[in-house]
C-alpha cells in the first residue's frame, strides 16, 4: 500500500505517534533535559490523553455491545443477503457437478 493513498487522518496519527516515540527515545537517552514543571505538565498531558482515549473507547465499545444485544432481529439485511448468496453458490456448484458428470458420460459414449 502506498502511504500517499492512506487517509490524511491516518497519516497524521502515524506521524504524531512516530514523533512522540522519537521524543520519548531522546528523553530516555538524555538528549532532552526537563525541569520539574515541564515533567509535571508532560505527565498531566499524558494522563489526560490516555483518559480521553479510554473514555472514548469505552463509549464506542458500549455502543457496539448495546447495539448487538438490543437488536431484536436475527440477522441484518446484509447478513441475510450474504446467506442467500452462499445458498446460490452451493446450488450452482451442484449444477456444475451434474453438468460435468453428464459431459463425462457423453465423452465416454463418443470414445466407444
Amino acid at each position: 500500500m502506498n502511504i500517499t493513498q492512506a487517509p490524511l487522518a491516518y497519516q497524521a496519527t502515524v506521524g504524531i505517534v512516530v514523533a512522540f516515540l522519537l521524543y520519548l527515545i531522546l528523553f530516555l537517552t538524555g538528549y532532552i533535559q526537563f525541569d520539574v514543571s515541564s515533567l509535571l505538565t508532560f505527565y498531566a498531558f499524558s494522563v489526560y490523553t490516555v483518559s480521553l482515549a479510554a473514555v472514548l473507547g469505552g463509549v464506542l465499545l458500549g455502543m457496539f455491545i448495546a447495539t448487538r444485544t438490543l437488536s431484536t432481529q436475527g440477522f441484518t439485511p446484509f447478513e441475510v443477503s450474504m446467506l442467500r448468496l452462499r445458498d446460490d453458490i452451493i446450488s450452482l456448484q451442484k449444477e456444475v457437478k451434474i453438468i460435468i458428470k453428464h459431459l463425462e458420460k457423453e465423452h465416454e459414449k463418443d470414445s466407444e
